[in-house]
């Protein structure tokens, strides 16, 4: 039986490229005292195992985990598979921590998010830069007037080749994926955005294209021009284009960055180079420090996106105790979802495309 400040977690996983890392965040976090798995198909269950010591039950029935006593849910499922565990975990009066994007369409996780606040249930995403120290510093410094009134954004996330991460693989189908590197990857580089503008983007001229010469029906490559609603610009260039990268996605090769630019100053972080930013301000009580440039020594920890990553996950854990918000909310997915379909549209029809 858990306890006030002990957790039962339900892990529910299929083939999904991030399970085990996942479940190496239940591990280490001590105030999960037990872990109850549903393996919906796929995936490699021993390595599942192995990696930890905390598994309670496991079962292939989504029903069968929910009759455990368990607080919430951690769900890394195929795309096109989340909804219904979502449906599942708000019929069970459970709150859920999943995978990005979470579902197909914008408007098939908004019936979830809206079911979900009708019981007050904490449903969050893995939109984890949300508790990146990196983001953190500089949404205070946004906050703190360092950059004036905020003019463009520009964000770049480029990985390694389809080749090197299995054309076959489901997340190049679009039937069980519904986007490419947009809803993988540029999605964490669109939310944080808005996150440091603490704004929502308003409308997008888009390109989208498959540029890799492989048989997949997603986009490969993507390139955005987003206006959000206080009138700054933004571009985002997204892409699986590097070679030379090892096979698989746990060691993927990236060249990421984000800039803000302001009126009273400006800053850079060289994503790729995890743990650090510079920021130049001009601004009142910011002009003495000049250029000034920060680096982070990041402790280490076997969880998804390290000590960060355990804090992001200990955050929903104790929300979903009292209908709290997560750090990346449901919502925040949603909108999401809305920009890439947004650039999709446009895309197709060459013309920019209200958000929503």
């Amino acid at each position: 039986m858990p306890t006030h400040d002990r957790f039962s977690v339900g892990f529910v996983t299929t083939e999904n490229p991030h399970s085990l890392m996942h479940m190496r965040t239940l591990e280490v976090l001590p105030e999960v005292e037990s872990v109850h798995v549903c393996h919906l198909g796929g995936g490699d269950r021993d390595a599942i195992r192995q990696a930890s010591t905390k598994i309670a039950s496991e079962t292939e029935r989504l029903e069968g985990m929910l009759k455990n006593d368990v607080d919430a849910l951690l769900v890394s499922v195929r795309n096109d598979e989340c909804p219904a565990v979502l449906d599942a975990a708000v019929d069970a009066g459970k709150g859920a921590l999943f995978e990005k994007p979470g579902a197909l369409t914008a408007g098939r996780l908004r019936g979830i998010a809206d079911a979900a606040t009708t019981k007050n249930l904490t449903m969050g995403t893995m939109l984890t830069f949300r508790n990146d120290p990196v983001i953190l510093d500089v949404r205070q410094a946004v906050d703190g007037g360092a950059l004036g009134e905020v003019m463009a954004v520009e964000a770049r996330q480029v990985t390694s080749q389809v080749r090197y991460r299995d054309p076959n693989f489901w997340l190049f189908d679009k039937t069980k994926a519904g986007s490419g590197i947009l809803s993988w990857l540029g999605c964490h580089h669109i939310d944080a955005l808005c996150y440091l503008l603490d704004d929502r983007v308003e409308s997008v001229s888009a390109m989208v294209d498959t540029k890799n010469p492989f048989p997949i029906d997603v986009e490969d490559t993507a390139c955005l021009v987003v206006k959000f609603k206080s009138g700054a610009l933004g571009t985002l260039h997204a892409g699986y284009h590097l070679v030379g990268s090892s096979s698989g996605y746990s060691g993927a090769r990236y060249d990421a960055f984000m800039a803000l630019r302001g009126t009273e100053g400006y800053v850079r972080i060289p994503l790729s180079e995890r743990g650090g930013y510079s920021l130049n301000s001009i601004a009142e009580g910011w002009a003495s420090g000049g250029v000034r440039d920060y680096s982070f020594t990041l402790p280490d920890s076997p969880a998804y996106g390290g000590v960060a990553g355990e804090e992001f996950v200990r955050q929903f854990l104790q929300a979903s105790r009292t209908g709290a918000p997560a750090l990346a909310p449901i919502e925040a997915m949603v909108h999401v979802l809305d920009v890439i379909e947004a650039a999709v549209e446009s895309s197709e029809t060459g013309r920019t495309v209200s958000v929503g």
